[in-house]
């Protein structure tokens, strides 16, 4: 090309730096307000001065690249002759040299003043950069050390504020603490495996990461400036120094901003499950020792994230950066889909193309087109796009020349996602229409595909009776914000709720508190009940932040019950299951089983069955024991025999029922007076309940007989139909076993051969009553005795 001999003599003039005067065009000023760029300009005016003292006699470098670039321009005027497209292209390059002389001549001049300054400034190793910005932490905490006190020192933190410089960062990444530990370490490896390996490492306390890197002028919204990248399994956030001292009434004053970081080998303490831990933080590579860093830019394009922005912007376009990050829920980078890749190949059009790695929000470098075009897998796509830069951009006259070097530079560093963010800034309404809708396409494909991953994986939790959560508990973490995804709340709710096919409609059974019993209880509701109890939870995220104007509706559990329905269904429900489909509504016991049994402790309960209970028979005695172990013993089963007490009140009838309902809390009803409860409309209450004490019950229809033909079935049958109010007609096990407590001379008339009911005349061995006040003092004693 024309261009070889100017870019040959150019080289040849780099090291002879002299110059008296250094003026930009008028196109190009410095709009930093930054202290880094106040110090570059000290240093290469310091480095200028020395090379003038030292070469005063030659002349200025800026003059030389001037002639060279001049007599360049005049040898295309004065070549003639090819074809009338070689003449065209001569001519355009000839426009567009003489456009861009100031520019590129300034470009000449600075390049390598600008190394320079940048290979100094690279070659401080980090502890070399914030040894005087560290001070101590004390007491296994992340607090620092107060003057005057004697605390033990556990470890560092960095304050980026006390720093002289303002070109460290930090990215901080902290992987969600849900996840397991082999989950996190390959999350955390992956993320170290995606980035430049010039950074420093460190592994924070909960296995999340510290990058550190350079800032390299790019401009953050923020000293900290947090969920710059949101994922299912981590977020990050990125910490730099970029206002030094609080600002006050519009002023600055004299008081540093608080902008600390963990160093590593720092230690700290936590407490979990009542056991108090020791966590460290520690560096993965050689952190202390990291030099010439990779620069920030350079992670956000592999991310595919742009930040440089006011924080305005920062916190506008939040939301719709998640469409665009492309760094996966394992930490790896995502790879760019053929159809994305011919997108972006064909929206690299009409654009004026630069040599010098400028933003790319500033504009377009060569260097930035070949690091996105060799990141497409696609072979075909990426010659297409190859072929494009030349055919349908503009390229600057030094991006002419540096083509062949600038594309080797581009090959080792490959990234097809830097294609996105060129079009974003330079091709605004190409990437309105057709980038950002793939890009949202991209990620809601993903985001079905993790869902039907989640739904195929989710191993569902049992409703679990001894396990203390309830809705409410639930509805807490909601509006606390712990929730951290969708997945958390589906895994909670499964704890509470399944569905199964009723015979008209769905029957939901759901887990709740009976304050009564004082323990877990399960109940059967209709869905559209469920549903209104579900809906009253809103689901505040954790960590989401949310935007004054957004009228969205907030997102409430029944949307996700109704997102996850298959994770809750069942084929039925049944007292007791093998099956995992069926639910299984009985649990255990609220009591446990003990090894040694005191039975001196059960003997005025023993005394009581047999002396007042029994009447003093042996016979009758046995039997209600053998009946009540049984009955615990098989919590399935139905004795099909009914046990009726039948003598004065205050004799201590009650205290021996109480005692058999509190062995059965939860699967029990201590207190049933009428007898719709067992066969009217409302008659639930005997749904999985397999005792029941009927005290005083009221005759059926007044009648004597009717107590028993009605009784006859509840005490025999297998099965029983639910009749409640509100909720579906339904067929349920009858696993009920039964004790009738009564006053009366006569309670229930039964025929001479029945073989379902056993009659205690209970005998009056000590009685509450007027006359007997001391007996009070018996029965206290007697409750004291068993609940010890």
């Amino acid at each position: 090309m024309a261009t070889e001999e100017f870019s040959k003599n150019k080289s040849n003039q780099q090291t002879n730096v002299k110059c008296e005067t250094l003026e930009k065009g008028p196109k190009r000023k410095y709009t930093r307000n930054s202290k880094a760029d106040e110090k570059a300009k000290e240093m290469i005016d310091q480095m200028i001065n020395e090379q003038t003292n030292e070469q005063s006699n030659e002349p200025s470098n800026r003059q030389i690249i001037e002639e060279k670039y001049d007599e360049h321009i005049s040898e295309l005027r004065n070549q003639h002759g090819g074809t009338d497209k070689e003449q065209d292209e001569r001519s355009y390059l000839i426009y567009r040299l003489e456009r861009n002389r100031e520019d590129n001549i300034f470009e000449e001049v600075m390049q390598p003043l600008v190394e320079l300054y940048m290979q100094e400034k690279d070659s401080k190793t980090i502890i070399e950069r914030v040894k005087d910005a560290m001070i101590n932490t004390v007491n296994y905490t992340k607090m620092g050390q107060q003057e005057g006190k004697k605390q033990q020192i556990t470890g560092k933190l960095i304050n980026l504020s006390l720093m002289d410089e303002d070109n460290l960062c930090v990215v901080d990444i902290d992987i969600h603490k849900d996840k397991s530990i082999e989950e996190i370490d390959k999350i955390r490896q992956n993320l170290i495996d995606s980035h430049p390996p010039n950074v420093g490492s460190v592994k924070t306390a909960h296995g999340g990461l510290h990058i550190y890197c350079n800032r390299n002028f790019y401009l953050l919204p923020f000293n900290r400036n947090v969920k710059v990248a949101l994922t299912d399994s981590f977020e990050s956030d990125i910490f730099a120094q970029m206002t030094k001292y609080k600002i006050e009434n519009g002023q600055e004053t004299k008081e540093l901003v608080q902008n600390r970081v963990v160093a590593p080998n720092t230690a700290i303490r936590e407490t979990k499950n009542n056991l108090r831990v020791t966590l460290k933080y520690e560096a993965v590579n050689d952190w202390e020792n990291a030099s010439h860093l990779t620069s920030l830019r350079e992670i956000l394009d592999k991310w595919n994230i742009d930040i440089e922005m006011s924080y305005k912007d920062y916190a506008q376009q939040q939301h719709d950066r998640i469409y665009g990050v492309q760094i996966n829920d394992d930490g790896a980078i995502e790879q760019m889909s053929d159809e994305l890749a011919q997108a972006c190949v064909d929206g690299l059009k009409n654009l004026e193309i630069h040599n010098y790695p400028q933003p790319i929000n500033m504009e377009v470098s060569l260097l930035s087109i070949f690091c996105g075009l060799y990141g497409i897998t696609n072979e075909s796509i990426r010659a297409e796009g190859m072929k494009n830069i030349s055919q349908f951009n503009k390229l600057s006259a030094n991006a002419d020349k540096n083509y062949g070097q600038t594309s080797s530079n581009g090959e080792r560093k490959p990234n097809p996602w830097i294609l996105t963010k060129i079009l974003r800034y330079h091709n605004k309404e190409y990437y309105e229409q057709i980038i950002k809708p793939l890009l949202k396409k991209n990620y809601e494909a993903k985001k079905k595909e993790k869902q039907i991953l989640f739904n195929e994986t989710l191993v569902p939790n049992k409703i679990d009776l001894t396990y203390d959560f309830i809705l409410l508990d639930m509805q807490e973490k909601a509006s606390n914000g712990e929730y951290e995804n969708e997945e958390q709340i589906v895994m909670d709710l499964t704890r509470l709720l399944v569905y199964y096919e009723g015979e008209t409609e769905d029957i939901c059974a759901i887990k709740g508190y009976d304050a009564i019993c004082d323990t877990q209880v399960i109940y059967h509701k209709l869905e559209g009940t469920v549903y209104k109890q579900l809906e009253k939870i809103n689901i505040n995220f954790k960590n989401k932040k949310t935007d004054e104007k957004d009228n969205s509706k907030p997102i409430t559990v029944k949307q996700i019950f109704k997102k996850y329905a298959s994770k809750f269904v069942k084929k039925g429900c049944k007292f007791i299951s093998e099956d995992p489909k069926i639910l299984t509504v009985f649990q255990g016991y609220k009591y446990k089983k003990l090894d040694i049994i005191d039975y001196e402790c059960l003997q005025m309960y023993f005394d009581l069955i047999k002396e007042t209970i029994a009447a003093g028979d042996e016979r009758v005695y046995e039997y209600i024991l053998n009946w009540m172990a049984w009955l615990i013993q098989n919590p399935r089963k139905k004795s099909r025999a009914a046990i009726v007490l039948q003598d004065r009140q205050g004799i201590g009838k009650n205290r021996f029922t109480d005692v058999i309902a509190e062995l059965t809390s939860r699967y029990s009803c201590s207190n049933i007076t009428n007898i719709d409860e067992f066969t009217g409309r409302f008659n639930s209450v005997v749904e999985n309940k397999m005792f029941a004490v009927l005290n005083e019950m009221m005759n059926y229809n007044d009648s004597k007989k009717g107590v028993a033909t009605v009784m006859k079935s509840i005490i025999s049958d297998l099965t029983i139909r639910i009749n409640e109010k509100n909720q579906p007609r339904r067929t349920a096990e009858n696993v009920m076993n039964i004790i009738y407590v009564t006053n009366a001379d006569m309670p229930v008339q039964l025929d001479t051969d029945d073989r379902r009911h056993l009659i205690c005349a209970c005998k009056t061995v000590h009685q509450v009553t007027e006359e007997h006040k001391e007996d009070v003092d018996y029965f206290n004693e007697l409750s004291q005795s068993y609940t010890q």
